[in-house]
C-alpha cells in the first residue's frame, strides 16, 4: 500500500458499492482508514480506502474552550459523517490515525500536554476506540505531515526528506533511509526549537535564540506589530488601521506586495533566519528533498528568496546541491494523510 499513488476524489456510490471495478479491486473497498489532523483552531479528518484513495475530507472548528470531552464528541461526529460516505460505515473501518501537536504519550494514545489545546493527560485513542471499536495510533503532527508528504505528494520517491512546517510555530517530521525518524517517544522533529543565537531571547521550550522566535509566523507577526506601534506610516499601519493587535503575517506579507519597505524588511529578516536554522539542518541530515509547508511558506519568495541565499552563502556546496526545495502539495491534509498511512502500515 505505501508504494501505491493517492488519489484524491470522492467516490460515487457505484464505484463505493464496488460495482464496474476490476475482481481484484473490490477486497480495498472494505477496507478504511480514517487520518485526522487536531489542532487548536481546526481539526481535519480524512477517509482513505485501502487502495490508497482519499474518499472524503471534512474540518470543522476545533472550539478548545469547551473543553476536551467535547472536542472528542465532535471529532467522533465528523469521523462518523466521513463514514456515511460509503457502504457498511463503521463496519469497514481498520483503523484511525490522530496527528496532534503537543507531548505525546503514543504507546498509550494520550496526549499529555498540549498547549494549543489546553490540554493534560487526555486519552485520545481509548476514547475513540470505544466509540469505533477498532484501533487508534496517535502521532506528532509534523511527523504525520511529513510521512503523508513522503508517500503521497511533493517527497513521494524520495528516501531522504524533511517537512518544514511554517506557521504559528515552526516544526518539522525527517524522513532518512526510507524511515520515519521519530523519536524515543515520537517527539523528533522540533526543527523550531534549533537555537540560532545563543544569546537571543528566551523562548517558551526553555531554549534561547530558537528558530521560531524568529522565522514563524508568529513572529513575523510581531515584529509587524512592533512596527506599527512605534508609529510606522506605510502600508502595514495603514492595512492594520494603525492597530497593531490587527497585525499578523498574512498583513505583513500583503504590506510587502504593495511596496512597504518596513514590511520587506521583516520578511527578509524572517527568511535568512530559516535559512540559518536550515543550514544547521541539511548539515545534519544531508536530505534529498526539503518540503516547506504551514501557512507562513504561502508568503513565497519575499520570504523564500533570502532563505535560499543564506543556505547558497553557508551550506557546504556537496550537501547543498543535491537538495530540492519543494512546497507542499498535500496542503493542510498533509497530517491526516500521514496519519492513516501510518495507522494503516501499523496493522
Amino acid at each position: 500500500m505505501s508504494g501505491g499513488k493517492w488519489t484524491e476524489g470522492r467516490v460515487s456510490g457505484e464505484k463505493a458499492a464496488g460495482k464496474d471495478w476490476a475482481e481484484g479491486q473490490d477486497v480495498f473497498l472494505r477496507e478504511y482508514y480514517v487520518g485526522v489532523d487536531l489542532g487548536g483552531t481546526k481539526m481535519l479528518a480524512a477517509l482513505i480506502s485501502g487502495d490508497g484513495s482519499i474518499i472524503a475530507k471534512e474540518e470543522l472548528p476545533t472550539l478548545a474552550q469547551q473543553g476536551e470531552a467535547a472536542v472528542l464528541d465532535r471529532l467522533g461526529s465528523l469521523i462518523e459523517g466521513l463514514l456515511a460516505a460509503v457502504p457498511g460505515g463503521r463496519s469497514v473501518l481498520r483503523g484511525i490515525g490522530v496527528a496532534t501537536a503537543g507531548t505525546l504519550d503514543t504507546a498509550n494514545g494520550v496526549v499529555t500536554f498540549a498547549a494549543n489545546l489546553g490540554w493534560r493527560d487526555v486519552a485520545v485513542a481509548a476514547v475513540l476506540s470505544d466509540r469505533f471499536a477498532c484501533a487508534v495510533r496517535l502521532e506528532n503532527d509534523a511527523t504525520a505531515a511529513a510521512v503523508g508528504e513522503w508517500l503521497a505528494g511533493a517527497g513521494e520517491g524520495a528516501p531522504d526528506c524533511i517537512f518544514v512546517t511554517i506557521s504559528t510555530g515552526i516544526g518539522g517530521g525527517i524522513i532518512s533511509g526510507g524511515r520515519v525518524i521519530a523519536g524515543t517517544n515520537h517527539n523528533a522533529g522540533e526543527l523550531g526549537h534549533i537555537s540560532i543565537d545563543g544569546n537571543g531571547p528566551l523562548c517558551p521550550c526553555g531554549n534561547v535564540g530558537c528558530l521560531e522566535l524568529y522565522a514563524s509566523g508568529t513572529a513575523i507577526g510581531r515584529r509587524g506589530a512592533e512596527q506599527v506601534r512605534r508609529g510606522g506610516a506605510g502600508a502595514l499601519a495603514r492595512l492594520a488601521g494603525g492597530d497593531p493587535n490587527r497585525v499578523d503575517a498574512r498583513l505583513v506579507a500583503a504590506a510587502a506586495a504593495e511596496g512597504d519597505a518596513e514590511a520587506s524588511g521583516i520578511l527578509r529578516e524572517a527568511g535568512r533566519s530559516l535559512g540559518i536554522g536550515l543550514v544547521s539542518i541539511l548539515h545534519l541530515l544531508n536530505p534529498q528533498v526539503v518540503i516547506l509547508g504551514g501557512g507562513a511558506s504561502h508568503i513565497g519568495e519575499p520570504l523564500l528568496g533570502p532563505m535560499r541565499e543564506i543556505i547558497e552563502e553557508r551550506c557546504l556546496p556537496s550537501i547543498r546541491k543535491p537538495v530540492r526545495f519543494v512546497t507542499s502539495a498535500l496542503g493542510s491534509a498533509a497530517g491526516a494523510v500521514g496519519a492513516a498511512l501510518l495507522m494503516s502500515q501499523s496493522r
